[in-house]
């Protein structure tokens, strides 16, 4: 690989310091409570966290046990906890110079205030966890200022899933408190920016990557920023070190500045070092022209036919199509219909139609599916599209038991009877059952899909020409070899199955796999294609986006995530709809 050359340039900005101080080193100071709280449903008020509320009518409560063995109901998934706590001498002592302490709960489920003698210290929002709310400790920082040798602490918790039983919710069953004081730490905060709004670099382009410091506490900090930079795939390329000082309430940045000429996409990570231990670190991923990635088409002399006697025999089958009309999900712009229909070898497929109320006839959006995610409706805010969301076979709406899940290892022995033969079927099938309904225009067909089912959505691209624009995101299913060297799954399945099957080695597992590559389909594509991706993806990274996208010959444009896992934004979905009303001739607003 070519040298990276590396420079570094030093910049300060500062904010209105503190008056200094000298830093406590003394020892870590721990303070454990009872598992004893009051308890009150509801929603109460902030007058419930004050020091002075009466909390003589709540209820003496244990984490020894749920709230639901006390006899206890929250109120609509609503309810509080008290607790009186006394803080040793010595403790409150350090705490206080230390500037502060760490409030750890273990643990809460679903989303908390916490209020520490009536102010609020911290907040957690259950948000968009899946049911079953958010486990994890908690762990809050607190301003000596905040603190007295007695103090009143008090949690309002709210579990939304737990609410539809009026149970649920609250600290969870051998739930502890403790207290530690509060380290120097504690009190920074570490950061990075990137002047490239997309993180992806071209040409001769200067990159730069900056960390910053951020010093919250009363004396002078100083460490160092450790630089490291790999490949994608973890091979070294450098690692540095540049001394860093912020005054107390200081930034310090530091900007790193080089340039590449190498293609690809390179981890970061940088750490902040002090007295020989890792404080902190931030890791993030930057690219490099990713369109010059060179991931070459490795299909065999028979992949054409391979495929092509494929879709001849999925013809051979009737799709027998049936649709079954879902009252509950249809509304005054789509009747919602469960469809089912036979695809290839008559392996029954299921899918969910929206189908417009209105007259006329309308383009459709088909949107295939993530592996392994649950059946969800398609899409009822009218947009002007007929919309059909498939489930391929094994998943979704056709999953029979949990121990068919490991689909992308059904079938290793032979390219013949593989998952994804049928899988990929499945998929032209999907674009067989719109087009036989009279209200879907079927010169406007448009498919769309995030990680397999982006992946799909190149399948479908390249296997029938019936699709006009596709949108893919987060691409699956792409350059096996370089994938595994990337990220641990799906590799450790295939680890799995080989443990099962000794005899199965790599290079048949890989030559099988060049059959089901999506970088080997991509060059059949002749629509406009749209990919968005996530930049820090450690699912479907990057390389294997490009693997594929850069195979495709048709009009195409990719849309970055930068700071996005396995995941796109609001500013990609948009962009996917607009690329894909523009190419369908359909105006943009509606």
């Amino acid at each position: 690989m070519k040298r990276l050359i590396l420079c570094i340039w030093i910049a300060w900005l500062a904010i209105p310091a503190m008056q200094a101080q000298q830093e406590d080193t003394s020892p870590t100071l721990t303070a454990n409570f009872s598992n004893e709280w009051k308890f009150q449903a509801g929603k109460g008020s902030e007058q419930w966290a004050s020091v002075d509320f009466n909390d003589g009518s709540w209820k003496l409560v244990k984490t020894d046990k749920p709230l639901a063995d006390y006899g206890l109901k929250t109120d609509n998934g609503t309810g509080w906890y008290r607790k009186a706590i006394t803080l040793p001498n010595e403790f409150y002592r350090s705490a206080t110079r230390k500037g502060g302490i760490i409030l750890h709960l273990d643990s809460i489920m679903g989303s908390d205030t916490i209020y520490l003698n009536g102010k609020e210290i911290a907040a957690f929002s259950q948000g968009g966890m899946r049911r079953g709310g958010n486990f994890m400790q908690r762990r809050y920082f607190v301003d000596a200022d905040l603190i007295r040798e007695n103090n009143v602490l008090a949690i309002k918790f709210y579990d939304r899933w737990g609410r539809r039983m009026n149970t649920g919710g609250g600290l969870l069953k051998g739930a502890k408190l403790w207290f530690t004081t509060a380290e120097t730490s504690d009190r920074l905060l570490m950061a990075y920016s990137i002047p490239d709004d997309d993180f992806i670099f071209f040409g001769d382009q200067t990159i730069k990557a900056s960390a910053l410091l951020t010093n919250d506490n009363p004396w002078t900090v100083s460490g160092d920023f450790v630089l490291t930079i790999t490949t994608d795939d973890f091979r070294p390329i450098t690692t540095m070190k540049q001394t860093v000082s912020a005054k107390a309430g200081e930034t310090a940045v530091r900007t790193f500045e080089y340039s590449s000429q190498v293609p690809g996409f390179y981890r970061f990570t940088v750490q902040f070092v002090r007295n020989g231990e890792s404080l902190m670190e931030e890791k993030f991923n930057l690219g490099y022209e990713p369109e010059k990635i060179q991931s070459p088409v490795d299909s065999h002399s028979d992949f054409k036919a391979f495929w092509e006697n494929n879709l001849k025999e999925l013809a051979k089958v009737a799709p027998e199509y049936k649709m079954t009309l879902v009252p509950d999900a249809s509304n005054k712009d789509y009747k919602v219909y469960l469809v089912e229909m036979k695809s290839l070898n008559g392996k029954i497929i299921r899918g969910y139609y929206s189908q417009p109320t209105r007259e006329g006839k309308f383009p459709i959006q088909i949107n295939y599916m993530g592996y392994g995610s649950t059946p969800y409706y398609s899409n009822t805010r009218w947009d002007g599209f007929a919309h059909y969301v498939p489930s391929i076979r094994g998943q979704a709406l056709n999953r029979l038991t949990p121990e068919d899940d490991l689909w992308i290892t059904i079938g290793l022995a032979d390219k013949e009877g593989y998952y994804y033969q049928g899988a990929f079927c499945d998929v032209v099938r999907a674009i067989d059952f719109v087009c036989s309904r009279p209200e879907v225009d079927a010169e406007k067909i448009a498919v769309i899909g995030g990680s397999q089912g982006g992946a799909l959505s190149f399948v479908a691209a390249a296997l029938d020409k019936r699709v006009k624009v596709a949108a893919p995101s987060i691409p699956f299913l792409s350059d096996y070899r370089d994938y595994f060297k990337i990220v641990n799954w799906p590799r450790s399945d295939f680890d799995n199955y080989k443990k099962a099957h000794p005899d199965m080695d790599w290079e048949h597992v890989y030559d099988l796999l060049t059959y089901f590559d999506i970088k080997n389909l991509a060059p059949w594509i002749t629509c406009p294609l749209i990919m968005s991706f996530g930049m820090q993806d450690e699912t479907c990274p990057p390389h294997i986006n490009f693997a594929a996208y850069n195979q495709v010959k048709s009009e195409k444009v990719w849309v970055a995530c930068a700071r996005s896992g396995h995941t796109t934004d609001s500013h990609a979905r948009e962009a996917e709809q607009a690329f894909i009303r523009i190419h369908l001739g359909l105006p943009i607003d509606y």
